[in-house]
């Protein structure tokens, strides 16, 4: 066989890969219609700003790969963390010990932080994963309500915190998680972008979950959002299931557990996916849904975490490219 009939032969199977997927996608949507019926809110008036009386006490861990520059956006996120709770613990695991950062910090911010220093990991890039073992020891302690793991330019506030507590009330008998879009601001119009979304969805075919009038939750179909935020509920189902283990995804691991949206997530990004894509319902993309405004035609706000770097719509990349308004229509 030709050369001329080798590359013709490749480009439709190149062409049925990207059709493939798409089909795939419709089935799924297809499953979801038919199980609408399922997904039913007993509370469509629950307000997800409201301030949340239980105790909070919650544990958060962050990777810093050691770099005076981004000390400012890691102080920043420490900073927002500690509004959150006064009952709270901070942990950054680096891979290198520095008396300017912990000086910076103490000067800088009043509140206690502990730093966890891996100077020699097996790999950096499994610096991310020690976290891991910082929540198995924590959970424990059936003090702590709440776990959240965060890159270190992943700025979490108050009310994003509110958001999540109060849609986790809602989603939990559904066996779905509160989910968040990074965004960043471009330097040049202004403008936010989710920069994880490469492409626009459209919401006529996506899970899309009625709360009220003004409220949807919508399950998008780009997850990732640098971090993940956890009860005890979840912490138990992350901790003793598949997704704890850096291989999950690869059929090498556990066939049953084989996932191409895992296989190609890189080492450090699979640190935070934890139970994106594990136990997700009959007919959704994943198990996060975020919040969709319907008066403003746009993800809500609440659902809406700042990445702090603000690298990827200030600079020629794949991502970064739509702006928060338009990545649903």
């Amino acid at each position: 066989m030709n050369t001329f009939f080798l590359e013709k032969l490749r480009k439709i199977y190149k062409s049925l890969g990207k059709k493939e997927k798409k089909i795939n996608d419709l089935i799924k949507f297809k499953k979801f219609k038919k199980n609408l019926i399922n997904y039913k809110f007993s509370n469509h008036n629950l307000n997800l700003e409201s301030i949340v009386e239980q105790n909070i006490k919650f544990v958060a861990a962050i990777t810093f790969y050691y770099n005076e520059s981004k000390i400012d956006n890691l102080m920043k996120v420490c900073k927002s963390l500690s509004e959150i709770s006064n009952d709270s613990e901070i942990y950054i695991f680096s891979n290198k010990y520095s008396e300017f950062l912990v000086s910076k910090f103490k000067k800088n911010l009043n509140i206690n932080i502990n730093f966890e220093i891996i100077n020699q990991p097996v790999n950096e890039r499994l610096l991310p994963w020690y976290h891991v073992n910082l929540m198995r020891n924590f959970f424990n302690r059936t003090e702590i309500t709440h776990f959240i793991y965060l890159e270190d330019d992943i700025l979490l506030s108050k009310k994003n915190f509110y958001y999540w507590i109060n849609s986790r009330k809602i989603l939990q008998k559904f066996n779905l998680i509160p989910g968040f879009v990074r965004t960043e601001q471009n330097s040049i119009d202004k403008k936010i972008y989710a920069i994880d979304f490469v492409t626009k969805n459209k919401i006529k075919n996506i899970p899309n979950l009625y709360l009220n009038k003004t409220y949807d939750f919508i399950n998008h179909h780009y997850p990732y959002q640098g971090m993940y935020l956890y009860d005890r509920e979840l912490m138990k189902e992350y901790l003793f299931g598949p997704s704890s283990n850096p291989d999950c995804g690869h059929g090498a691991y556990n066939i049953n557990f084989l996932d191409t949206r895992m296989i190609n997530l890189d080492l450090m990004a699979k640190a935070n996916i934890g139970l994106t894509y594990m136990n997700v319902p009959e007919g959704f993309n994943n198990r996060l849904v975020t919040l969709y405004n319907k008066d403003q035609k746009k993800i809500d706000e609440v659902s809406c975490i700042k990445h702090l770097s603000q690298r990827y719509s200030n600079e020629e990349s794949s991502f970064g490219n739509i702006k928060l308004e338009e990545a649903l229509s």
